[in-house]
């Protein structure tokens, strides 16, 4: 799951589980904090949520073309492979023994090493180190997040016998169709960040557990272990509140079928923001935040219409899916407001 902003990852993920579940913004942070679940920068280089066993594997295989898009980033703060030698030993030192510093405990670390972290060239060092594997997210210090060693961090899990490139392309293309199905190859190659010849062949190699169909002109494809899909139902009597960055929305690069365009913008700004989006019926009607007033939930929806919302049943939907959001959070359900969706 995209995890740029944590608090929604979180809701990512609970969202996906069934109601009866009853699984809890509580449980996914533990799932954290037992390192089941890891916090770290993998696909396209941004933060995801990534189940422990596949750590290792998906930041390998995204590395190659990361390291190729950034050179002239690196090149602009002169970060260099020399460089490199000496900063990364530099790094690991610091966290060495189990330590979770935060950014600015980190770069003090490193400037009594002589290593120079300003401006723009001590994000590009932990981008670094984060893409060749050796570091991630440990638990928030407060509102801060802090730093670790990767394999440290991955002690208590079991280390699961390496892959082969292929074996983990083939993998990739499997869980990405599987899991967001029907979709191209424009798409696998956008949500996955690879280059656009791995991507290829990684679908190559993962078709013969796909099904392959034709919409609007282009190959799409899906797992074939599940039926042929059918158009969005339209039904207005199911609502979702989904988490801001949802793979629902983010993971395709066509996202006509669920938002209309004149509205698309609402929801996904020019500056890559993709804003928690209210969906009725399958598409996107609208975009939502909420805040906690004395210990209760208080849910503010912007549809784009207001008749989005205005059968009985649609309303009643809405109040069942910010129950459930509520729930999660171990909240009371209190207010639900209606307003205008931003420009």
């Amino acid at each position: 799951m995209q995890a740029q902003e944590y608090t929604h990852a979180r809701w990512a993920v609970g969202s996906r589980f069934a109601p009866a579940a009853a699984i809890t913004d509580a449980a996914v942070e533990q799932a954290v904090a037992k390192r089941k679940v890891v916090r770290t920068w993998a696909l396209r280089g941004t933060l995801h949520l990534v189940a422990a066993a596949d750590v290792r594997w998906l930041v390998a295989l995204a590395a190659p073309a990361l390291l190729t898009r950034t050179a002239a980033a690196y090149r602009e703060v002169n970060l260099d492979a020399a460089a490199f030698r000496k900063i990364l030993p530099a790094i690991q030192q610091c966290l060495e023994g189990g330590r979770q510093l935060t950014r600015e405990e980190l770069f003090a670390e490193l400037a009594r090493r002589r290593i120079d972290t300003e401006g723009h060239r001590g994000g590009r060092i932990m981008y670094r180190a984060a893409q060749t594997g050796l570091i991630c997210l440990g638990l928030p210090n407060g509102k801060q997040a802090t730093y670790t060693l990767l394999d440290e961090w991955l002690l208590l899990q079991a280390k699961a016998p390496e892959a082969s490139r292929e074996d983990s392309l083939k993998l990739l293309a499997q869980r990405y169709f599987a899991s967001h199905g029907p979709a191209t190859l424009a798409d696998f190659i956008w949500w996955s960040g690879l280059a656009v010849g791995e991507a290829r062949a990684a679908l190559e190699m993962a078709m013969p557990s796909l099904t392959e169909g034709l919409h609007a002109g282009s190959k799409v494809w899906w797992s074939a272990r599940r039926p042929a899909p059918t158009a969005l139902p339209g039904s207005t009597a199911v609502v979702h509140l989904l988490a801001g960055f949802d793979e629902y929305l983010l993971g395709y690069t066509d996202r006509t079928p669920i938002v209309d365009k004149a509205q698309a913008g609402k929801v996904m700004t020019p500056n890559g923001l993709f804003r928690p989006a209210l969906l009725v019926g399958g598409r996107v009607a609208g975009t939502w935040q909420a805040q906690t007033k004395k210990n209760a939930l208080v849910l503010n929806i912007a549809p784009f219409a207001a008749a989005a919302l205005s059968s009985r049943k649609t309303s009643a939907a809405l109040q069942e899916a910010a129950q459930r959001y509520a729930a999660f959070n171990g909240l009371a359900l209190g207010e639900i407001r209606q307003g205008i969706a931003p420009k």
